[in-house]
């Protein structure tokens, strides 16, 4: 049997290969870089641990779940705590809570009057169908840059490690896609997806940054 090419070791390449391995098919990946994990690394330096990349999984598809099942991780599976609802986005620098309801929404400092003003007309921005946009192109239609800049990106960031210029947002956030409901309800102040880490990994995981490394 042909041994398949897989090109790039990031979490893509080692799925596929992970998968394809359990099904007898030899494989053969190629990276660029000395290091397997893509964007996903943990680093330990001077007794600090400092995690790169997503810090969450987002089950946004059973296929997460059963990945993480398949690979024999769910034992380090970590639900986030319940009582740590408060998220923080560095801005003027230093960190500021995000709001958690849309009150605090239009009180916060996190955010200036341009773009709490422009989440008043969101509602009234016509749907667009038929055509595939990144996250980016989604939020600025929507909303503004700075809401992009200063909560959808680090929403993204958190989740995928990824740029909100080159993730779609059909397949990052389906629903929100489907529905082209409110950005403000949908991602940023009572958006609660299922999302938990795992403990104590190994120096590579297969999806998140992991506690411990």
């Amino acid at each position: 049997m042909k041994s398949v090419a897989i090109i790039g070791a990031g979490i893509t390449g080692l799925t596929v290969a992970f998968y394809l391995k359990r099904k007898g098919i030899p494989v053969t990946v190629y990276e660029v870089s000395g290091r397997v994990g893509g964007v996903i690394q943990s680093l330990r330096q001077d007794g600090w641990l400092a995690e790169f990349g997503p810090n969450t999984i987002l089950e946004t598809s059973p296929k997460i779940a059963q990945l993480v099942r398949d690979a024999g991780l769910q034992p380090r599976r970590l639900d986030p705590d319940p009582k740590a609802e408060a998220r923080y986005v560095v801005r003027y620098r230093r960190p500021i809570e995000m709001p958690g309801s849309p009150l605090g929404f239009f009180t916060t400092g996190l955010f200036t009057w341009k773009a709490k003003l422009a989440v008043l007309r969101e509602p009234f921005v016509p749907r667009r169908r038929g055509v595939e946009e990144s996250i980016a192109e989604f939020v600025k239609r929507r909303l503004n840059q700075e809401f992009l800049d200063h909560a959808i990106d680090a929403l993204v960031a958190g989740v995928y490690a990824g740029d909100p210029y080159k993730l779609s947002v059909q397949q990052a956030f389906p629903k929100l896609a489907q529905l082209e409901k409110s950005v403000l309800m949908a991602v940023g102040v009572d958006y609660q997806p299922r999302s938990y880490r795992l403990r104590e990994g190994d120096e590579v995981s297969l999806f998140p940054p992991v506690q411990g490394g």
